[in-house]
């Protein structure tokens, strides 16, 4: 199940030191069989998280939410083992590049082909009172629709 909405693309880690030491270099996607606080460095360091056992109240969801960091929970076909992992009977290696969709809970082999549908407009019109309460615009463009939602948000809470 998505835990946390939006998509990461990144090799694959099974360990928080992993995550931590690869994504020196490049994005990396943390899976874990369950996350813990002991592995917050890791969850920090990654661009996706994945975890076999959890749900929306998880540890790895609610730090996923407050990181804003893209996140599958609860895959219950996911063994997570020191140097690889096991899901829909494969194994995939660690370092295998992956795509996490937290929306709608997928996890893709290799880069994913992404795309961003229309706001639509109730949420354009509420993301104009963002940018108004904000005191400025935020520009326009696939890279910037997740910072206009964020401020979406911001306004909600306000």
């Amino acid at each position: 199940m998505g835990a946390c909405p939006g998509v990461a693309v990144g090799r694959v880690a099974t360990s928080a030191e992993r995550a931590v030491r690869r994504a020196a270099r490049e994005p990396v996607v943390l899976f874990r069989p369950e996350t813990s606080p002991l592995d917050t460095r890791g969850l920090a360091a990654s661009a996706g998280i994945v975890t076999a056992r959890g749900g929306p109240a998880s540890h790895a969801a609610v730090v996923a939410r407050s990181l804003g960091t893209p996140a599958v929970v609860g895959v219950g076909d996911l063994t997570v083992e020191p140097e690889a992992i096991h899901v829909g009977g494969h194994r995939v290696p660690e370092g295998t590049l992956v795509t996490v969709d937290g929306t709608g809970g997928e996890l893709v082999l290799g880069r994913a082909r992404v795309t961003t549908g229309g706001a639509g407009a109730r949420l354009e019109q509420l993301l104009t009172w963002a940018d108004e309460v904000s005191g400025g615009s935020v520009e326009t463009g696939t890279d910037t629709e997740e910072s206009r939602l964020r401020a979406a948000h911001a306004v909600l809470r306000a």
